[in-house]
């Protein structure tokens, strides 16, 4: 049996490897987290993981037997491992004491705290000792991480893009909350897990929002990177809120690097009957408001811009000041990279985003991020969107749906 080792900074990334190198009937052997440089084996370096693993092909019958599962059912440990024998991990036994390293550093944490000169080494101390907790996921034979229905769970969020220290704070909150042979029973687990997910995204019913009877003008602008399907939720936007909720739409569009994007727009327009204006300017733009005040929507689609061009960035806030919109909508591609997503947050939200609009369900493989984006001080998310096409392929969020996504369940589209 020939054994090849891969290695990553993050879960998700060896697996990825190992998929990659192996294919998705590849078998785990052996994992391990890591600090690559650290000083003492666990003092500053960098956090990686390690996976050893071997072609399904290569087994013979008697490997089979000790093996581990296969990488696409992302286990944490091979079978023949004595911490993957639940029955003895769940079997009576005498405490065990706490792991020398961190019982050591408790201590330094301790005497640094007693000195108000070293009260700054004590939290130092204290974020090391739960650095090593963290790392000793998968080696101390008593953590719940490492076996069972909940270390299972915990492979399966990290796997997702669940950022790490996240997903061990949920598997923490389950182990408190259930008793030890609830902590077995897969389906509660699930849900349970689930119900906490769901709690930590924050949405909004869209449309309990319009008001036809209103006097006022709702503005909406979207903003966000380019690619990330604003212009087509502009319209689909604009053909529910006409069709399904009788309103008066309008359309701004300050697109105007694109040509297709307004020609694209035009389309729409005249196919929902809504009025499309062009602007230059932010004078233009706040002039067009005006002109449209008239409408029960007015919906403003904005240029694409990269997250890291600052310049560009702020002539959007300009244009985002004039609207002087009701709502500002960060539209975020759920396709997109995790890092990209934390990003994306932190250089749009400033811009007087006000809430979340997640596109491209349909073309995401993993849904971890999403939990980075509740965790923004922007606002709820109000609208998922799952196609192209238009006016369907869009849906209020729904809290709900996006954990089940994040725990493996498969959703209808």
């Amino acid at each position: 049996m020939t054994e090849k080792t891969y290695y990553a900074d993050t879960m998700a990334g060896v697996l990825g490897e190992v998929k990659h190198d192996l294919g998705r009937d590849a078998v785990i052997l052996k994992t391990r987290g890591y600090r690559k440089g650290a000083f003492l084996g666990f003092i500053g370096g960098k956090a990686m993981w390690e996976i050893t693993a071997c072609a399904a092909a290569d087994l013979t019958d008697q490997d089979r037997d000790r093996a581990g599962q296969y990488v696409s059912e992302i286990p944490l440990l091979r079978s023949d491992s004595p911490l993957a024998d639940e029955r003895e991990a769940h079997r009576p036994s005498a405490p065990k004491p706490e792991n020398p390293a961190a019982a050591a550093l408790a201590q330094m944490a301790g005497a640094a705290r007693g000195s108000g000169a070293a009260a700054g080494l004590g939290r130092q101390v204290d974020d090391l000792k739960q650095m090593i907790q963290t790392l000793l996921i998968g080696r101390d034979s008593t953590s719940p991480q490492a076996v069972g229905v909940l270390g299972r769970f915990y492979a399966n969020l990290v796997a997702q893009d669940v950022e790490p220290s996240l997903a061990q704070e949920l598997i923490d909150g389950l182990r408190l909350d259930l008793t030890g042979r609830q902590q077995d029973d897969e389906a509660l687990v699930r849900k349970k897990l689930r119900d906490r997910i769901a709690s930590r995204i924050e949405t909004i019913d869209p449309d309990g929002e319009p008001d036809k009877n209103s006097r006022k003008c709702r503005v909406i602008a979207l903003i966000g990177p380019t690619g990330v399907g604003k212009t087509t939720t502009i319209a689909k936007l604009a053909a529910n809120f006409k069709l399904r909720h009788g309103l008066r739409v309008g359309m701004i569009t300050i697109d105007t690097y694109r040509v297709a994007a307004v020609d694209q727009l035009q389309t729409y327009a005249e196919i929902v009957e809504t009025p499309l204006r062009t602007v230059l300017s932010p004078t233009e733009l706040r002039q067009a408001i005006y002109a449209l005040r008239g409408m029960d929507v007015v919906l403003v689609d904005t240029t694409g811009r990269s997250q890291n061009d600052l310049l560009r960035l702020s002539q959007l806030r300009s244009f985002l000041d004039a609207a002087d919109a009701d709502e500002v909508h960060v539209v975020v591609s759920a396709a997109s990279n995790p890092r990209c997503i934390q990003g994306i947050i932190e250089r749009f939200a400033p811009l007087g985003a006000n809430r979340l609009l997640l596109t491209k369900l349909d073309e995401a493989s993993t849904f971890g991020a999403v939990l980075d984006m509740a965790r923004a001080d922007i606002g709820p998310m109000a609208y998922v969107t799952s196609g192209q096409e238009v006016p369907d392929d869009i849906a209020p969020a729904n809290a709900e749906d996006i954990a089940r996504r994040i725990v493996g369940e498969q959703e209808n589209a």
